[in-house]
């Protein structure tokens, strides 16, 4: 009867540890195809938050985030030292919620828990919270001495860790193979494993420096105003609603001196260039 006892006191987070750990192969296998396939997107500055994001943001960091959460989630669901998981879950997603409440705050339009995938920074921490609530509900009774009723078998951790060797070295192979290299004028050119190309703008580091594509419009008429003076730039994608929010904004307050750059859906296709300067606008 002591046995039966004590294994109903254990059933809540017994159940919910195979939900903690699904969650984190997600978010683990998300990321990962985010780092393989392309680089990761430029933190928002001006935040008070924006040094700490840029260190948890960094790239190699992410990686061991990822392997990380693999491990842990085996962990969970080999059932091995369960008071100690429970407590690092609670305090993992703990740390999760304040990361996304700081992402939220900074203005991030993603938290980037989930890859590529867009998931509002405010909806994951308050996703994150609810399960610090249900890590609390479901909290075993804690011998902090950390003394397992049962001896862990060292055939089941020798089993996680070969998993988790099997699963953590492809993935760090591929998030590896894109290759990053710098482009002469519009930033970060990366090749993804199957080959294919493309190139991470870095708006910021043209700031007070000429615009990269200015060689694409200066030959047409009336263009060359593009030479002179400070100018406002917005590339925007036919498919990025929140670049058509962005055009539709300057539009309203009448900005002078900005110049849309239109990137086509088809690649091959002309780009296409809108202008409003102070003497005027005009349209190529």
């Amino acid at each position: 009867m002591h046995v039966e006892k004590e294994e109903a006191k254990r059933f809540g987070f017994a159940q919910f540890r195979s939900v903690l750990a699904a969650v984190l192969l997600l978010a683990a296998g998300l990321k990962a195809y985010q780092l393989a396939t392309a680089p990761l997107p430029p933190v928002v500055q001006g935040s008070i938050f924006t040094p700490l994001l840029e260190l948890l943001g960094n790239r190699y960091f992410q990686m061991l985030v990822v392997v990380g959460e693999i491990l842990f989630a085996l962990v969970l669901i080999a059932d091995l030292w369960r008071t100690c998981m429970w407590l690092l879950s609670l305090f993992g997603f703990t740390a999760f919620t304040f990361v996304s409440v700081m992402k939220g705050i900074s203005g991030e339009s993603s938290c980037g828990c989930f890859g590529m995938v867009t998931v509002n920074s405010w909806l994951t921490a308050a996703f994150d919270a609810v399960f610090v609530g249900l890590l609390l509900v479901f909290r075993e009774r804690i011998d902090w001495t950390f003394r397992e009723p049962a001896a862990v078998s060292p055939k089941k951790v020798l089993a996680v860790l070969l998993v988790w060797f099997m699963l953590a070295v492809p993935v760090l192979y591929f998030m590896l193979s894109l290759k990053q290299v710098p482009h002469a004028t519009l930033g970060t050119e990366f090749i993804r494993p199957d080959g294919s190309k493309g190139i991470e703008l870095e708006p910021e580091t043209r700031i007070g420096k000429e615009f990269p594509l200015i060689a694409r419009f200066v030959q047409k008429e009336g263009a060359e105003m593009l030479q002179r003076g400070t100018w406002n730039i917005l590339l925007v994608h036919v498919d990025c609603a929140q670049s058509l929010r962005m055009m539709r904004n300057l539009e309203e307050k009448k900005t002078e001196n900005v110049a849309i750059v239109v990137i086509p859906f088809q690649r091959g296709e002309p780009l296409i260039i809108h202008i409003r300067a102070a003497t005027g606008r005009s349209r190529y």
